[in-house]
């Protein structure tokens, strides 16, 4: 994290800071016109000090305006409401600029610069707060410009008399009023939006994790407990005949149980981790292993590779032991008794193909273990995902997964 990001969640954290410096930015632009306007003007003395000290308050609810918003909008109010009421005072022409007029003007005192301070808490109740209370805040502001432009009609010289220039007097106060609400309410929508969009991204982020790991759970689960099944039906078949085979058994079945528990700790690490670290996904490398604890089992099962794997990525890597996994466990679990599985594996410049193949065993029953085929849809998923192509279903009287990593396209679906 750098400086500046400390920085900005430091001033996220205490929003009163940046809000009295804006505070002191608006009022080194603000005060400085409004004390000459008061140090010209002909009025009582209580009349001036009035005015500047609801400027003062005017200036005071900018650093409260996000900390508590509803009192700095009902003070800033309250202030323009004071200021509205004062009785007017007289200017020379030259204060305002008007150098062209040589008379003196009456004018209202919220004529004042520090006045355009209400804007801006305008601003924040329709940014900050709920539509009720927004819609609230734009009543107070149109009734305040009705107000204001009522006021207008009683300074005399301060704008040429006529219902026309009241009107525009009015239009111009209305239109500065409702400006600011919507600019308001527009941030608010706006970042309603950032924080709908940020949140389903989330969502859809923590259900592609969820999927994931269940998809790793189901490929370490499913394929260790389909080995510890068969090798228990067959240790138990030939415990009386062949104790030296049924401890075998039992040490392949303790074996692969160990080997699961050790998936199982390193995918369900990634849930506890505060900041989650890439979880350990197998590779090619590792199927011959897989290919040997499945012939454990009693499978006949055959290994050929061919070329070298240069042309597929890590994910379509993965992709492949898995699919080569729930291969296996498929023809462990559904398939006959001593059924000849093939897992052929071909790499050439163009792609990668891999293709496992069972010949459905022999056709006596045999009791299968249950399945609901959530292992072939995630193998699919992830094939996909990678960028390959997947194709699974019956042949030749047994069952067929294949896939193909073409170079260039692996990823393309990531």
């Amino acid at each position: 994290m750098t400086w500046t990001d400390r920085a900005d969640r430091w001033m996220r954290a205490r929003p009163v800071v940046p809000d009295a410096l804006l505070a002191l930015a608006v009022a080194a632009v603000m005060v400085p016109p409004s004390l000459a306007i008061l140090e010209v003007a002909r009025s009582q003395a209580w009349v001036q000090w009035v005015a500047g000290g609801c400027g003062c308050v005017l200036l005071a609810t900018v650093a409260l305006r996000r900390i508590a918003t509803e009192v700095a909008f009902f003070l800033a109010s309250l202030a323009m409401l004071v200021t509205v009421a004062l009785p007017n005072t007289v200017v020379r022409p030259s204060a305002l600029g008007l150098a062209a007029a040589s008379e003196d003007m009456e004018i209202p005192l919220f004529f004042l610069p520090s006045s355009a301070v209400y804007l801006l808490l305008l601003y924040t109740v329709a940014a900050q707060r709920p539509r009720r209370q927004s819609l609230l805040a734009l009543g107070i502001g149109v009734a305040g410009a009705l107000l204001c432009t009522a006021r207008t009609a009683t300074g005399f010289g301060a704008l040429p008399a006529g219902w026309l220039t009241l009107l525009l007097a009015l239009l111009a106060l209305v239109a500065a009023v409702a400006g600011t609400w919507t600019v308001g309410r527009f941030h608010f929508d706006w970042r309603r939006r950032m924080v709908e969009e940020t949140a389903e991204a989330a969502e859809q982020a923590a259900t592609g994790e969820r999927q994931r790991i269940a998809r790793d759970m189901h490929d370490i689960v499913a394929h260790s407990l389909a080995v510890i099944v068969r090798q228990a039906e067959g240790g138990s078949a030939i415990a009386a005949k062949s104790p030296d085979r049924a401890a075998q058994a039992l040490s392949v079945i303790a074996d692969t149980a160990r080997e699961a528990l050790t998936d199982m700790r390193g995918t369900l690490q990634v849930l506890r981790e505060a900041a989650p670290r890439e979880a350990v996904q197998p590779s090619l490398a590792e199927i011959p292993a897989l290919v040997d604890r499945v012939r454990a089992t009693g499978v006949d099962v055959g290994l050929v590779e061919r070329g070298s794997a240069e042309v597929m990525t890590p994910g379509a890597a993965v992709a492949a032991y898995r699919l080569v996994q729930e291969a296996l466990t498929n023809s462990v679990k559904h398939a006959g008794p001593h059924p000849t599985v093939t897992v052929t594996i071909t790499h050439t410049p163009q792609a990668s193909v891999i293709t496992v193949e069972d010949d459905g065993g022999d056709t006596e029953d045999r009791r299968a273990v249950p399945g609901a085929g959530v292992g072939l849809r995630g193998v699919r998923e992830r094939v996909r995902a990678a960028g390959g192509r997947f194709e699974a279903g019956p042949a030749d009287g047994g069952f067929r997964v294949r896939a193909e990593f073409r170079a260039g396209e692996q990823g393309a679906s990531e």
